[in-house]
C-alpha cells in the first residue's frame, strides 16, 4: 500500500512537471504567435489608422476652404486679387501621407464619338501589323459631279474615297479631314465657306456647303490626321507616362520638386513617394515627388521644362504627319448672285458630326448667322462695356481678349509684378466709363512659371463671386480651359469642363442673369488640330443644354484662316474679338 501511494505521488509530481512545462511552452509559443501575428496585423491597423488620418486631413482641408480667412485685397474689387477667395489655399498638400485616391465619377469620352470607336476597331482588326502603306494618305480623293455653275442658296456636294500609300480604297472611316470654300482677294485668302463632312464608316465621305455668297470659289480639302494617327494620339495621351513636360515646384521649404497632373497613374512612381496637392473641391490632381525630409510642404510656385517628348508623340509627330491636300482638291466654281437671299435662319449650329456653319468671311469680314446684330468694330463697344465687370478666365488665348479691351479702350492697366508674369492676375479699369475688366489664368496644368496663388481653378472663381455676391446682367464671364491639357487623357479635360458646368449652374441659381461666354477651340494647322478638334466636340456636347450660355463657335472662323500657332493674330483675331463683343453689346438680341 505504502509502495502504491509513493508510486501515485511519483505519478502526480511527474505530471506536474510535464504540466508546468506545458504550461512554460505554451506561454512561450502563445508569445511567439502574437508576436508573429502583431507584425501581421500591425500594418492592416495602421492603414486604418492612416485611412482615418487621411480623411481628417481632408476634413480639415475642406473646412479650412470653406472657412478660409479672406483677406482685404481678395475682397477689394480694385484689387489684382479680387475675387480670387482660395488663393491661400493653393498648393496646400492633403496629408503628408499617402493619399487614397479620389473616387471620382468617371464618364467615357468616347461617348461622344460613337462612329470613332468602331473606326479604330476596324482599323485593328483589318491592319493587325499596323503596316503603314494601309494607312491612309494624301493620294485620297475628292469626287464632284460636273457642275461647276451654282446660285447663291444653293447646297454644294462633293464625296472624299480615302485611300492609303498604294492607291487602294480605304474600308472604313475615322479620318479626320477639314474642306473649306476660299475666295482670294488682294492674293490673299480671306473669304470663305466652311464646310461640314460627313463620315460614312466605310472609307467615304461627304462634304457639303452652302454657298452663301457669290463669286469664284476653290474647293480646299486637306487630310490632317489619319484614323491610324488619331489611334495613337490616344495612345499616347492615355498611356501612363511622363507626356510632353515636368512641372519642377518650388516648396516653401526651399526644395524643388518634380510635379505633375497625374503621378498617381505613372510607372515611375509609387504612391508613398508622392505629395497630393489635389483640389479637394473639384477633385482635380496633382501631384508632386515627396522631398528627401519627407514632408510634404505648401507650393510656392510653378516651373516648367520641357524635357522630352514621348516615343509615341514622336511617332504620331512623324509617321502620321504627312497631312495636306488630296488628289482632287483645288476645284474651281462659280456662283452667280441671287436676289432676296438671306443666309440668316437658313443654317442652324448643329454640330454632331457635321458643321453648317456658323458663319462665312465676306469681304475680309465674319459674317455671323449666330449673333444677328454684330458690332461695326471692336472700337465701337466701348459704350457697351460702360457700367459692367467682365472677368476674362482661362488661358493665354483668353489673356488675348483682355489685352483687346485695355488696348482698344485705353484702360487703367494693373498686373502682378507691374506686368512681368503675364499669367498673372491682372484688373484693368475706366472710372469715367465705369469699366472693370480681370483676368485670370486656369489651374494646373499649365506649361508657364508663376506662383502657385495665381493658378485659380475657374470653377473656384466661379464659386469665389458666389461668395462675394457678384453676378447679374452687367457681369460677364468669358472662360476657357484645354490647349495646355492636350497631352493627357482627354476624361480629365471632360472632368474639368464637368466642374465647371455644376459652378456655372450653381451660380446661375443665385444671379441667373449673369452672362458667362465660353470660347471655344481654334483650328491650328498640324496633326495637333485633331487632339483640339476632340475637346472642341466635347466641350460643345458638355454645354448644349445650358441655357442663357453662349459657346463663342471660333472653329468655323479659323477653318477660313487656319492658324500657325494657337494664338490668332491680325483678321483672326480681330474678327474674334469682334464678335465676342458683339455678345457683349447685343446679348438679348
Amino acid at each position: 500500500m505504502r509502495k502504491l501511494c509513493k508510486r501515485k505521488l511519483w505519478y502526480l509530481f511527474l505530471g506536474l512537471i510535464a504540466f508546468s512545462f506545458t504550461i512554460l511552452l505554451l506561454y512561450k509559443h502563445e508569445i511567439a504567435v502574437t508576436t508573429l501575428f502583431s507584425k501581421k496585423i500591425k500594418p492592416v491597423v495602421n492603414e486604418q489608422q492612416n485611412l482615418d488620418s487621411h480623411q481628417k486631413n481632408f476634413d480639415n482641408l475642406n473646412n479650412l476652404l470653406k472657412n478660409v480667412t479672406i483677406p482685404e485685397e481678395v475682397l477689394d474689387p480694385n484689387s489684382v486679387w479680387f475675387g480670387m477667395k482660395y488663393k491661400n489655399t493653393y498648393g496646400l498638400p492633403l496629408s503628408n501621407d499617402a493619399i487614397p485616391p479620389f473616387k471620382r465619377e468617371e464618364k467615357d469620352w468616347i461617348n461622344f464619338f460613337p462612329d470613332l470607336l468602331k473606326s479604330r476597331q476596324n482599323y485593328h482588326l483589318k491592319n493587325p501589323l499596323q503596316d503603314s502603306d494601309f494607312f491612309t494618305r494624301i493620294t485620297s480623293k475628292v469626287v464632284t459631279r460636273n457642275k461647276l455653275s451654282y446660285s447663291v442658296g444653293d447646297v454644294f456636294v462633293a464625296h472624299i474615297q480615302a485611300r492609303d500609300q498604294l492607291m487602294r480604297n480605304k474600308m472604313f472611316g475615322g479620318d479626320y479631314f477639314r474642306a473649306r470654300f476660299i475666295r482670294t482677294r488682294f492674293g490673299e485668302a480671306v473669304d470663305g465657306i466652311p464646310c461640314a463632312i460627313y463620315d460614312h464608316a466605310n472609307g467615304t465621305y461627304t462634304v457639303k456647303a452652302p454657298l452663301l455668297m457669290s463669286g469664284d470659289f476653290t474647293l480646299e480639302v486637306k487630310l490632317l490626321l489619319s484614323v491610324e494617327g488619331i489611334d495613337r494620339w490616344i495612345n499616347f495621351t492615355e498611356a501612363p507616362t511622363i507626356k510632353r513636360s515636368y512641372h519642377h515646384t518650388l516648396l516653401k521649404s526651399n526644395k524643388k520638386v518634380v510635379c505633375g497632373f497625374h503621378l498617381d497613374k505613372f510607372i515611375e512612381y509609387n504612391a508613398k513617394d508622392l505629395c497630393d496637392y489635389s483640389n479637394p473641391r473639384t477633385e482635380e490632381p496633382w501631384f508632386c515627388v515627396r522631398p528627401p525630409s519627407g514632408v510634404c510642404h505648401p507650393i510656392v510656385e510653378h516651373f516648367v521644362k520641357v524635357f522630352r517628348l514621348d516615343k509615341l508623340f514622336l511617332e504620331t509627330s512623324t509617321t502620321f504627319g504627312k497631312f495636306g491636300e488630296i488628289t482632287g482638291s483645288g476645284l474651281k466654281i462659280e456662283v452667280t448672285p441671287k436676289k432676296e437671299f438671306s443666309a440668316f435662319g437658313h443654317y442652324g449650329t448643329e454640330y454632331r458630326g457635321t458643321v453648317l456653319p456658323s458663319g462665312y468671311f465676306q469681304n475680309g469680314r465674319w459674317e455671323s448667322l449666330q449673333q444677328t446684330l454684330p458690332i461695326e468694330s471692336v472700337a465701337s463697344s466701348r459704350d457697351c462695356f460702360s457700367n459692367k465687370i467682365v472677368f476674362f478666365l482661362g488661358d493665354s488665348t483668353i489673356r488675348q481678349f483682355f489685352e483687346a479691351a485695355v488696348n482698344t479702350f485705353k484702360l487703367t492697366h494693373r498686373g502682378l509684378q507691374s506686368g512681368i508674369d503675364r499669367q498673372a492676375p491682372h484688373i484693368a479699369e475706366s472710372k469715367e466709363n465705369n469699366i472693370t475688366i480681370y483676368y485670370r489664368t486656369h489651374g494646373m496644368p499649365l506649361e508657364l512659371t508663376g506662383l502657385a496663388s495665381t493658378r485659380p481653378y475657374v470653377s473656384d472663381i466661379i464659386e469665389s463671386l458666389d461668395f462675394l455676391q457678384i453676378g447679374g446682367p452687367d457681369v460677364y464671364l468669358v472662360l476657357n480651359v484645354g490647349v495646355h491639357m492636350i497631352h493627357y487623357h482627354a476624361f480629365d479635360y471632360l472632368h474639368r469642363l464637368m466642374g465647371i458646368k455644376k459652378a456655372i449652374v450653381d451660380h446661375l441659381k443665385i444671379h441667373p442673369e449673369t452672362r458667362f461666354i465660353i470660347r471655344g477651340m481654334n483650328v491650328v494647322e498640324c496633326t495637333h488640330e485633331w487632339a483640339l478638334f476632340r475637346f472642341e466636340t466635347i466641350m460643345r456636347e458638355v454645354f448644349k443644354d445650358l441655357k442663357d450660355t453662349v459657346v463663342l463657335n471660333l472653329w468655323d472662323l479659323t477653318t477660313i484662316i487656319p492658324l500657325a500657332d494657337y494664338h490668332p493674330k491680325n483678321v483672326a483675331l480681330d474678327e474674334e474679338v469682334r464678335l465676342l463683343f458683339s455678345y457683349v453689346c447685343n446679348w438679348n438680341v
